[in-house]
């Protein structure tokens, strides 16, 4: 599929056998996501998952599934697929991203020392078993990513550069 731009029913639409897709997100007048993207010297402050139809796989204060509608106001996002994922490696990506979800509370929190790590370039500064948005990127099942303590520009460059990603569409609010 040609990458395109998605209106707001577009991202709402996009059908179960399209998902998973890794989502890069921008929030637009958000100083946080400013600052992250002048330090990382990306587009992209956020990365998540949209998991089924309609719903984020997100790493925000805890990871946990959230309506996909909640980032259809203020933000930019740009919906990635693999371009060699059939239905079986979709499966097995959603089944660990689902595994991950599972986890108790505790271990599903933000890990805010990382975010320290990241803006002072200690990016090891990260509390074992906890993770940051882009930490799961780690569900990708790719051999070929290796990237640790990641930031979603990273994450991001990895997709476009490799050569196994495609851009599904990008969404710009109204």
């Amino acid at each position: 599929m040609d990458e395109r731009a998605l209106s707001r029913e577009d991202v709402l639409e996009i059908r179960a056998e399209d998902c998973p897709m890794m989502v890069f997100s921008y929030g637009i007048g958000d100083f946080i996501s400013a600052a992250i993207v002048t330090k990382t010297h990306g587009f992209y402050n956020h990365f998540m998952w949209l998991l089924e139809p309609g719903v984020l796989a997100t790493q925000d204060w805890w990871f946990r599934k959230i309506p996909v509608e909640k980032y259809l106001d203020r933000h930019l996002l740009k919906f990635v697929y693999g371009i060699n994922w059939g239905p079986e490696e979709r499966a097995k990506i959603t089944a660990s991203i689902e595994a991950d979800l599972a986890r108790p509370w505790y271990q599903n929190i933000y890990d805010l020392p990382a975010i320290v790590g990241q803006m002072l370039d200690i990016k090891w500064l990260q509390t074992p078993g906890i993770e940051i948005c882009s930490d799961k990127a780690k569900h990708l099942n790719d051999p070929d990513y290796t990237l640790k303590h990641a930031n979603p520009t990273d994450v991001n460059i990895y997709t476009k550069t490799c050569g196994k990603y495609a851009v599904y569409g990008r969404f710009r609010p109204d």
